[in-house]
């Protein structure tokens, strides 16, 4: 699932690319997703419309447009957004197709329907279900002050606290075992258990590793690819995630998984307390 450092690096891209160019044309099938993707209703209202510069949510991009408005995309287990030219080949499971003003194409694609592309009218952000219980962005500045306290405060293990989008929004299952690495903590450690200080060393680990990934264009594991199709490189410097079985990098101590919350962990049993 695309997490922070991915959906970021593609509102990078986009920024770059969308500001000033029109909707001329909207191709695609109503289908059954996440919210329902009803393609009628988006050419009625995004027909001539320029984009603004786009922003994210967590893991939420938004498509702002000129005409107060907005496209709220998620891109769920396998959603890709392609900025391609028109002749290029549409990949299987291309739900939506927007013709640019520039004649290219942005595409929206997601083969497990996980994902959702829907229209927030000016001030529906404000009150939209997948927005407004999100918690802490990780990349703004006070983390170190806020995340700690929340942390604190309860008896879930540190892995699962992160997980949670009402206490810190954006952050998935790579980052967290990553940034649990770089602080020394025990994914099991529960947060009431866990003095602040090494709080606030974890929250700066979180931000660290989420800056650097970003910077690296996000983690291409399986299908990942940005609007240019390029990919992702925080792959190389993945420390302990999916490297169960391997020594550790920082004492050579081999690494260990286990299942927290639902999501397969690795740690080491040696350097996280």
């Amino acid at each position: 699932m695309p997490e922070l450092p991915e959906v970021e690096t593609i509102r990078r891209v986009l920024a770059l690319e969308l500001p000033g160019l029109r909707v001329e044309a909207i191709d695609g099938q109503s289908i059954a997703m996440r919210r329902p993707l009803d393609v009628k209703k988006l050419s009625r209202l995004l027909a001539r419309r320029s984009f603004l510069q786009p922003r994210r949510r967590a893991k939420y991009l938004l498509l702002d447009f000129e005409a107060p408005g907005s496209l709220l995309v998620h891109l769920g287990m396998t959603g890709r957004i392609q900025l391609v030219d028109p002749d290029a080949a549409f990949r299987d499971h291309t739900h939506l197709s927007l013709q640019l003003s520039d004649g290219r194409q942005l595409r929206f694609v997601d083969p497990r329907r996980f994902g959702f592309v829907d229209w927030l009218e000016a001030g529906a952000e404000a009150t939209d279900p997948s927005l407004t219980k999100l918690g802490i962005e990780p990349l703004d500045r006070g983390l170190e002050h806020a995340l700690p306290p929340l942390l604190h405060a309860r008896r879930a293990p540190l892995k699962s606290l992160l997980l949670d989008q009402r206490l810190v929004a954006g952050v998935g299952n790579i980052y967290a075992a990553e940034a649990l690495w770089r602080a020394g903590i025990h994914p099991r450690r529960a947060g009431n258990r866990t003095s602040i200080r090494r709080l606030i060393d974890l929250a700066k680990a979180v931000r660290e590793v989420l800056t650097e990934a970003v910077a690296l264009g996000g983690t291409t594991l399986r299908d990942f690819a940005d609007p240019d199709g390029e990919m992702g490189y925080f792959a190389m410097r993945l420390a302990v995630y999916g490297r169960q079985g391997e020594p550790c990098g920082r004492c050579g101590t081999t690494l260990k998984a286990e299942v927290i919350g639902g999501r397969t962990t690795a740690w080491c049993p040696s350097c996280q307390r």
